[in-house]
């Protein structure tokens, strides 16, 4: 019933374990978890009919294929000439990733699966380093080696988790990531490792917010927070959670804590949504500057335009749909709006997204045989879906099929299927 934007509010990073033990266990390495996967930010959101699909790309040619290196330098020097043992890779491998190092940890990670090819650690940590160095599928198919050899190791599922959800991010990804983290949290609360749980919970947090199911991300939000009150990402995720939920006045409470502490992108930015829809066009600029200020790359400029500019755009994308769409389009009440208004978000449970670029409604059960559903285009949040002009008449076209595909009996499953 309704067409999404792409749209993320993820942090980059989360804290790493401690590895200051790790070369005590020598024994133990097999079973032995190092780190959680500290990673950038995702950048496609969840069920958006207009998001990007990432594109396989073509076989490398052979000048694009990696060329023959010399042979890397000693990941750990032993006195003697000798072999490094497994503890030493693996804690060598830690400070270079701690220091930001990550060629020096993959380098040092990969030595240590060349020493013990069933070490879940160093498995990890080859993950995490690939993950930082942006070879995401090759993370997760070390994260895979580790967790086959011990697929209930919580650090590693909370990586992999931690992947999937920041990284990946399809609908697919996402329901992957909550499975790993109902596996993780079987054994991190029979230990009581409340670090751990703070970070489950918040992956957990993310994926329901991402998957359209705010309630339950904000339970889990909550379920972070009781193991670290002062967790600024699970506090910026209960705050966005609520904003999904439409509680508007208890997101901007929690929203102007969280901006008031110190500079923060995200949290600007759904203050000035929150603005938007309370009509305060001057307080809504300044928490968007501020966003864009903060984190420029995450908010790059969208192509705002105007009431009449919006107008011709529509006016020009209706012309160009096939025959059969603009037929649809004629048996509905057909209406462009600034944003959705409260009483079609909250008509479902849980409630649609402040943030859909479309709506298809039908009529009410009570209404007379002969009246007609509409289809409602949203000027503000499909302006602020689009980068420049080119991309806003993509975003309009898209959003106008997909209701139409409503009109026609789909349902949002068929129409992602259709790339819509």
């Amino acid at each position: 019933m309704l067409h999404l934007p792409a749209m993320t509010h993820r942090s980059c990073r989360i804290p790493i374990a401690s590895l200051a033990t790790l070369a005590l266990l020598a024994p133990a390495c097999r079973k032995q978890s190092a780190l959680a996967s500290p990673l950038p930010q995702k950048n496609a959101a969840v069920g958006s009919p207009s998001a990007a699909v990432a594109k396989p790309l073509d076989a490398p040619s052979a000048d694009s294929r990696p060329q023959p290196q010399p042979p890397a330098a000693p990941c750990v020097e032993v006195a003697g000439g000798g072999e490094p043992s497994l503890p030493d890779l693996l804690e060598q491998a830690g400070r270079d990733f701690e220091r930001g190092r990550y060629e020096e940890a993959l380098e040092c990670a990969r030595e240590a699966t060349r020493t013990d090819q069933t070490s879940v650690a160093a498995h990890h940590f080859r993950g995490a380093a690939l993950a930082e160095l942006g070879h995401v599928e090759e993370a997760r198919t070390a994260y895979s080696r580790a967790l086959a050899i011990d697929p209930d190791d919580p650090e590693v599922l909370r990586s992999a988790a931690d992947l999937h959800v920041r990284r990946l991010g399809s609908r697919d990804d996402l329901e992957l990531a909550l499975q790993y983290v109902k596996r993780a949290l079987a054994r991190a609360q029979r230990s009581h490792d409340r670090a751990l749980l703070k970070e489950l919970f918040l992956l957990q947090a993310m994926a329901l917010d991402d998957l359209g199911r705010p309630g339950d991300a904000l339970a889990a939000a909550n379920r972070s927070l009781e193991n670290d009150p002062k967790d600024r990402e699970a506090r910026r995720e209960k705050g966005v959670a609520l904003f999904e939920l439409c509680r508007f006045d208890q997101a901007r409470t929690e929203l102007s804590k969280l901006a008031g502490e110190e500079p923060d992108a995200w949290a600007e930015h759904y203050l000035g949504l929150i603005a938007e829809r309370a009509h305060d066009d001057v307080a809504a600029a300044a928490h968007f500057a501020r966003a864009q200020k903060l984190d420029p790359d995450a908010f790059k400029a969208t192509a705002q335009a105007g009431r009449s500019v919006f107008q011709q755009i529509v006016q020009d994308e209706v012309e160009k749909l096939p025959a059969e769409i603009k037929a649809g389009l004629s048996r509905s009440n057909f209406e462009v709006t600034d944003l959705p208004e409260v009483t079609d978000l909250t008509a479902t449970d849980p409630p649609l997204s402040p943030g859909i670029l479309g709506l298809f409604r039908p009529p009410p059960d009570s209404a007379a045989p002969d009246a007609r559903p509409s289809i409602l285009l949203y000027r503000r949040n499909l302006s602020r879906a689009a980068h420049n002009d080119d991309e806003l008449h993509r975003e309009v076209r898209d959003t106008l099929m997909h209701e139409v595909g409503h009109l026609n009996g789909e349902d949002d499953e068929q129409l992602r299927d259709r790339g819509l």
